[in-house]
């Protein structure tokens, strides 16, 4: 596994290194104190897993530098740290790419439950601020993006059920998530497709017939 660090506080750095060695004991680790940095490790490394990003950086902050980390990494997962917990940066962070939201004042348990929560395909925000999250839509994506890029394989496996009519609830019977898990996926979802709801998230994934829903049950 391959992880890259990027926070401008080398102590911060190495208390995750710690975490992140229960996670995987041969874990390779990058560290970045700043976005440019970080920009240039991601577009040399083809190999990484996951990526955390602090908001607090010196120049660009983490915030701003998220989208442009997020076109030179599509596929990797980014799990934003903060001392912030408030519901404003938490969503800004997922309108941005984020697939995890991890205040620092977190214990290293709970921080070590999250990462293994995104590792799995799942998205991570701590549990008192789900249900203060609504993030609106944003751009419809252009035709023929393969959905593996918009989604993980964790939200097309949603999007299918979705497709299927399925509430929160039972999908989250059928994949053995929490139901706050699932409503999370379902806003990324709609994100990523550019929609106002189930139905039009639906139909956008359909007219960009790059992936038959019907092969995630």
């Amino acid at each position: 596994m391959h992880i890259l660090l990027v926070d401008d506080h080398t102590l911060f750095r190495e208390a995750l290194l710690h975490v992140i060695k229960q996670l995987d004991a041969q874990v390779v680790t990058l560290e970045a104190s700043n976005a440019e940095d970080a920009a240039l490790l991601i577009a040399h490394t083809r190999n990484l897993d996951l990526i955390l990003l602090d908001i607090d950086l010196p120049g660009e902050d983490g915030l701003s530098a998220l989208p442009h980390l997020r076109e030179l990494a599509p596929t990797v997962p980014i799990i934003v740290l903060s001392g912030s917990e408030s519901t404003q940066h938490v969503k800004l962070a997922l309108d941005k790419g984020a697939v995890g939201y991890i205040p620092k004042s977190c214990t290293s348990h709970e921080m070590l439950a999250a990462l293994q929560v995104v590792m799995q395909g799942d998205i991570y925000i701590p549990p008192r601020l789900l249900g203060k999250i609504e993030a609106p839509a944003t751009q419809v994506p252009q035709e023929n993006t393969p959905l593996s890029t918009l989604l993980t394989s964790r939200q097309i496996e949603v999007l299918a059920l979705l497709a299927q009519g399925l509430p929160n609830k039972s999908i989250a019977k059928n994949l053995n998530l929490a139901e706050g898990t699932v409503k999370l996926h379902v806003a990324a979802i709609l994100r990523a497709l550019g929609a106002n709801n189930r139905t039009q998230a639906v139909n956008a994934a359909a007219k960009l017939n790059n992936a038959s829903l019907g092969e995630h049950p």
